[in-house]
């Protein structure tokens, strides 16, 4: 721990527009590990790999021990200050759930284990502040393997930053794991810093399309006064609001052949040049889920005139009708 703190150095990383469009958001993924050895003792990913391995990580992705604060200006920036570093909440429990239940129940939202640590909102932890790396390590009935929750405010990192941190968490532990006595892995840089985009954008630039032009311009007070209170505030505030609504959890789970297949049939319509990842399908998928969803319940709205309408959004907001669907997916590595 003394050896990870003497290499964070004091800086601050300042957050832009974009970046607080989703503050009030989490990056939560779900990692499923079977252990092929269910059962016998061995040294089935070890917890005091996995957490030096995490430290090791952490040492390349300082903007992840920072405190959120807010400026004078009223703009969120993330301090990070080697003196008082906002380390990630790091819990280790233990289920009695067997990962044969999981697969039995094809991970079925019901049987998936509890996670102790925050969820989707951005949200203090039990420390009273917001975590900028939030872990919950679930050791499953017999040894049979492993649940990992990972979750990372929105604001702070992209998908694309999650997946950086994450990979280059498991590509650490691996290293540890199997070549500890040989040279460590080269050590990675990554940019946090936001101006950045802005150096490299060009003069000319295509106008903002009409969705984008309403996000920037559309006046909102309810946006308004979220923006005026605290973070944790703020986050206190959704997860309360949260529980008002009626959720119903869906895991899908999707095998490595059937992602293989879909890209195989993806590809025929697709240049040859152009590589479709993982992501690109997945994407795809929930892109269409969702627009669906917004179609129809465009139809629904449809005739109903402006009170009604107005009685209708409100209803949605204070009761949580009709149902909101929460989805997620498994994807085989």
């Amino acid at each position: 721990m003394e050896a990870f703190v003497l290499v964070i150095k004091a800086q601050q990383f300042a957050l832009s527009a974009w970046d607080m469009s989703t503050s009030h958001t989490n990056i939560p993924f779900i990692y499923y590990f079977k252990n092929p050895n269910s059962g016998s003792v061995n040294d089935f990913m070890q917890s005091n790999k996995l957490r030096a391995s995490f430290l090791k990580a952490l040492e390349e992705f300082p903007i992840l021990v920072g405190h959120i604060t807010v400026g004078k200006d009223g703009r969120c920036l993330v301090d990070v200050n080697p003196h008082n570093l906002n380390m990630p909440e790091y819990l280790e429990s233990q289920s009695t759930v067997h990962f044969h239940d999981l697969e039995k129940a094809k991970f079925s939202w019901d049987a998936l284990p509890h996670a102790a640590t925050v969820g989707v909102f951005c949200a203090a932890g039990v420390s009273g502040i917001i975590k900028l790396v939030n872990v919950n390590i679930i050791r499953l009935a017999e040894n049979s393997g492993l649940v990992l929750f990972v979750s990372i405010p929105h604001y702070v990192v992209d998908g694309v930053g999650y997946c950086a941190f994450v990979n280059r968490w498991a590509e650490l532990c691996r290293w540890m794991q199997h070549h500890a006595t040989e040279n460590e892995p080269p050590r990675h840089d990554y940019n946090f810093d936001r101006s950045t985009f802005g150096r490299y954008m060009p003069d000319n630039r295509a106008p903002l399309n009409s969705t984008m032009s309403m996000i920037y311009d559309s006046p909102s007070y309810f946006g308004s006064l979220l923006a005026w209170i605290s973070p944790e505030t703020r986050g206190n505030l959704y997860v309360n609001l949260d529980r008002m609504k009626d959720i119903t959890g869906h895991v899908f789970h999707i095998s490595a052949t059937s992602l293989g297949a879909l890209r195989k049939s993806i590809s025929k319509c697709a240049p040859q040049t152009q590589k479709i990842s993982d992501n690109d399908i997945l994407t795809i998928l929930i892109s269409h889920v969702i627009s669906k969803g917004m179609k129809d319940d465009a139809k629904d709205s449809q005739g109903l005139g402006y009170f009604a309408s107005v009685a209708r959004r409100a209803t949605r907001a204070f009761t949580g009708k009709p149902k909101e669907f929460l989805t997620m997916m498994v994807l085989d590595a």
